[in-house]
């Protein structure tokens, strides 16, 4: 019966967030002429393949490469990579 109880109250009342990456990394290349994949690839060192995959949410960027996009952008990291709540329920 404890069992039972504590996985309704798990269910009801605990509400399970796990935090992910997420990205403005396309808005930021339209706003900035429309610059293409493979241009923003070239300018921070990798391919364009690496530049999809963070877009889409495939890939997380490593803290470096984070900051040579942000730096290729001239804003601080955080407008352009920030954590959103996924809820797990």
């Amino acid at each position: 019966m404890y069992s039972i109880v504590y996985i309704m109250y798990s269910k009801l009342y605990k509400r399970e967030y796990t935090l992910k990456l997420e990205n403005n990394l396309r808005k930021f290349r339209f706003e900035k002429d429309e610059i293409s994949q493979q241009a923003l690839a070239n300018a921070v060192g990798v391919t364009r393949l690496t530049i999809h995959s963070i877009e889409t949410g495939k890939f997380n960027p490593s803290t470096l490469l984070a900051l040579k996009i942000a730096r290729f952008f001239e804003v601080n990291v955080e407008e352009i990579f920030y954590l959103a709540e996924e809820n797990q329920s």
